[in-house]
């Protein structure tokens, strides 16, 4: 490793772990080969029972700490450590089943160098499987398109209507905000905790995003959080994170019937992903609960609005399809193992 400059800023690079054993290698070598030198490398091990510590201990790099918490404190508890131990000027946390390109890292530093008043820089991602194999890509809604920076109006209003589009492991922040902010609310938030902070740092400073795919992003369909989202019978965290916001917001900006449209929009949709869970559970009475709920003129006026979209048109009509049948008492597991068989292809291009 050449010899490091003084002028340039120490990066805190973080790796909250928990059973990573067969990825952080990969993880953990994407960040050592990055282009910008001056950086700590933190791994923090949230109490794994696998061979994750024995893996990262192969690793030389006297730029890695390893740090190994008694209990597991949770995901977001484990994020908050990471900010806690962080001593650079920036901070990252990165997750450790991603893969970083070796430039992203000098990049986000320029970056924050060239802009001043900016609290944060997140970048696009490329989607990739178990197997690395890309996927897709991550994309910023068109809106947003024509300018770099961005405040919590534009964002907040974006997510409105486009859903997170935010890459959470991509994020490097000023450390100081981090720990101002700190701690991330896993409490009332839980997986979508990382929202809430992202409008918590936006509510600070503007925010820039690179729009070049500058990590591979994990989508491992036997990851937990794959099965939890596709089997939940509950509204996504996201929605306790944008109904608390606009809350605290209503007052203070301009929402755009169009956006609070979408968002009830997708919100209805979601009911209906719920439902088809508990269809698939065979509980066709909490689900007629769900359906029925979700079905109001406002989700049908909002969907053609968008006719660019009828994906959601269609997806409405379905679920008024399976309340129908369960009220005419037509409804049997069979429908459910076909249910089943259908259900990925049904709401993977809404919400996944």
């Amino acid at each position: 490793m050449s010899q490091i400059k003084k002028e340039t800023p120490l990066v805190s690079v973080c790796i909250p772990t928990y059973n990573a054993e067969k990825t952080v290698a990969n993880t953990l070598r994407s960040i050592i080969d990055q282009t910008y030198e001056n950086l700590e490398i933190l791994v923090v091990d949230n109490a794994s029972s696998d061979n994750t510590l024995s893996v990262v201990n192969e690793f030389k790099d006297p730029r890695i700490k390893i740090y190994k918490n008694e209990v597991n404190l949770g995901g977001e508890g484990n994020f908050t450590r990471c900010i806690e131990l962080a001593r650079g000027e920036y901070t990252a946390i990165f997750h450790s089943d991603d893969i970083y390109t070796p430039d992203m890292v000098q990049k986000q530093v320029e970056s924050f160098r060239t802009n001043k008043n900016i609290c944060a820089v997140s970048t696009m991602a490329k989607y990739i499987d178990e197997h690395d194999q890309v996927s897709g890509e991550s994309a910023i809604p068109s809106e947003l398109k024509n300018k770099d920076v961005y405040n919590f109006e534009d964002i907040f209003i974006s997510i409105l209507e486009n859903g997170n589009f935010l890459i959470c492991p991509s994020f490097m922040v000023k450390t100081g905000i981090y720990k101002e902010l700190s701690p991330f609310n896993g409490k009332d938030f839980r997986t979508s905790a990382d929202l809430d902070m992202w409008f918590r740092i936006l509510k600070e400073g503007p925010v820039l995003i690179l729009k070049e795919h500058l990590m591979n992003y994990r989508t491992d369909q036997n990851h937990f959080t794959y099965h939890y989202e596709h089997m939940r019978t509950e509204p996504r965290n996201f929605f306790t994170v944008m109904d608390h916001h606009l809350m605290l917001n209503k007052q203070t900006i301009e929402i755009p019937d169009k956006a609070l449209d979408k968002y009830q929009l997708i919100k209805s949709c979601d009911e209906i992903v719920c439902a088809i869970n508990l269809l698939i559970k065979n509980e066709p009475f909490e689900a007629k609960k769900i359906l029925k709920y979700s079905f109001h003129m406002n989700g049908f006026l909002a969907a053609l609005k968008i006719l660019k979209q009828p994906k959601y048109i269609l997806f409405l009509t379905f679920g008024s399809c399976l309340l129908l049948l369960i009220n005419m008492r037509l409804w049997n597991s069979g429908f459910s193992r076909v249910l089943y068989k259908l259900r990925y292809e049904l709401a993977s291009d809404l919400f996944y």
